[in-house]
């Protein structure tokens, strides 16, 4: 046991008290700070040295009994000063000095210690500095090296705490749920992780170190077929194995496509026309063709609102006022190819943007692929095969359901919104920690910190979290 006997030079400096003027006697102030009631206190000081605050606090023999016989006693063997790190202040050191009793028991001769209102037993640190760790681990900007410097401990010692005490288990299914992956190392064995989140409640279901195909349907096959049964819609991006996945997994779930994702697909391949248009133009790089394909495409991708797009400004290359509506235009003029292009996704985001029945639904998106294949524009076409490829899932986005907003019911659409809006914490997390090297301690501090629900283990739990040779 660490045993820290006080200063040489015991001089009583209330520097705190004094700055706040309070009227309650100093041992009244003292014992306030640490939710103690006066009559248990025998003797409290305070020593503010070096920027450090020691707190000396001895209690009222109250007693104890023992913890091998049961038999009560007051009968003292021996007095210990046991150090505890007390964050009473942020950012400031606070010590307290606690003078602990070490009872002898007449019956047994058993030795025990009375019990403290500061700390567990055998644990140097006090219980509200634990509790004030876990508080400000809720919050996603703070990391365990920040922490540890508002609460004075070593980050080693916060990640202690906060393994000790979080360890969340996975969420329950509900009827519509997300799936998604993040970039978690590149470093790591499975450089990707997967993201399971519920679109109705908005919280995270469970977060994996991979999304390799054989381990999420192993995954899923240990959950119970009944939860299962639970999800009737499911969103995903355009990628391959998830359609997978969930026709092994959850055959019986309709499997609905983001629509962000479609228009990212699309306006990528539009983006590859007007490539291959303005390297025609590369070899006069001063040209009116080159400058507007090279540093004016963002107008091919953006909305078109009026306001904006009539408004005049000055433009260096052109040295005159024009708007942004002319400099499209001209940009259209330039190649046939090009101005088919982004017809064809503006119609497409016509489509999207426009609710109606499945049945309509399909036949407009029929419609569309089969103007995307009468192009003939390379890029669109395959673009086309993609929209047939996934035409059903596409169609199945504009299903609405209910979903609580803001104390309401709502009919949205199922998509991948509320996911994306998550990986952007999960992301920050990872940046400001500058990455972690322990998975499971990432999963459930990102857990942790993104469902509102969760919370920490009053008691210390067993199972602590370690990196294995596999797992490095």
């Amino acid at each position: 046991m660490c045993i820290i006997k006080p200063p040489l030079v015991v001089e009583f400096v209330c520097t705190k008290f004094q700055k706040r003027k309070e009227v309650l006697p100093i041992k009244d102030s003292i014992t306030s700070l640490f939710s103690l009631k006066p009559e248990d206190v025998e003797f409290c000081k305070e020593v503010f040295k070096d920027h450090h605050h020691y707190f000396y606090i001895k209690l009222v023999n109250h007693g104890g009994r023992c913890c091998k016989c049961g038999t009560f006693t007051k009968k003292v063997k021996e007095y210990y000063d046991k150090s505890i790190t007390h964050s009473i202040f942020l950012n400031e050191k606070s010590t307290i000095i606690y003078k602990a009793r070490r009872f002898i028991c007449p019956i047994c001769g058993t030795t025990f210690y009375e019990e403290s209102p500061f700390t567990d037993e055998y644990s140097f640190t006090s219980s509200k500095t634990v509790d004030n760790v876990l508080e400000l681990l809720k919050h996603y900007n703070e990391t365990f090296s920040s922490v540890a410097r508002k609460v004075n401990l070593s980050p080693n010692q916060v990640m202690k705490i906060f393994d000790e005490h979080v360890q969340l288990p996975r969420n329950i299914f509900t009827q519509s749920i997300c799936f998604d992956e993040i970039y978690f190392s590149r470093k790591a064995r499975c450089k990707y992780a997967f993201v399971i989140l519920s679109f109705t409640k908005g919280h995270v279901l469970d977060i994996l170190h991979t999304r390799e195909k054989h381990y999420l349907i192993s995954y899923f096959r240990k959950i119970p077929i009944e939860e299962r049964k639970i999800v009737q819609y499911i969103s995903i991006d355009m990628n391959p194995i998830y359609k997978e996945v969930i026709s092994i997994c959850f055959p019986w779930a309709t499997v609905c496509v983001d629509s962000f994702h479609v228009m990212r697909c699309l306006s990528h391949s539009l983006d590859l026309v007007r490539l291959r248009v303005m390297r025609k133009f590369a070899i006069n790089k001063r040209s009116d063709q080159y400058y507007l394909l090279k540093y004016q495409k963002h107008l091919l991708f953006t909305e078109i609102k009026d306001d904006s797009y009539n408004k005049t400004k000055k433009n260096h290359h052109f040295k005159y006022f024009i708007t942004d509506k002319r400099k499209l235009e001209m940009m259209l003029n330039i190649d046939p190819e090009l101005k088919e292009s982004f017809e064809l996704k503006e119609a497409y985001h016509l489509f999207n943007n426009i609710d109606g029945t499945l049945d309509e639904k399909r036949t407009q998106l029929e419609s569309l692929i089969d103007r995307f294949v009468s192009s003939n524009i390379p890029e669109m076409m395959v673009m086309a095969s993609t929209l047939d490829h996934w035409k059903e899932e596409i169609i199945h986005s504009f299903i609405l359901i209910p979903k609580r907003s803001k104390g309401k019911d709502k009919m949205v659409r199922v998509s991948n919104g509320p996911i994306e809006g998550r990986n952007k914490y999960i992301k920050l997390i990872l940046q400001l920690a500058n990455g972690y090297s322990n998975f499971n301690r990432f999963r459930n501090r990102a857990l942790f910190v993104l469902n509102s629900q969760s919370k920490p283990s009053e008691e210390k739990l067993i199972n602590t979290i370690k990196l294995t040779r596999k797992d490095k």
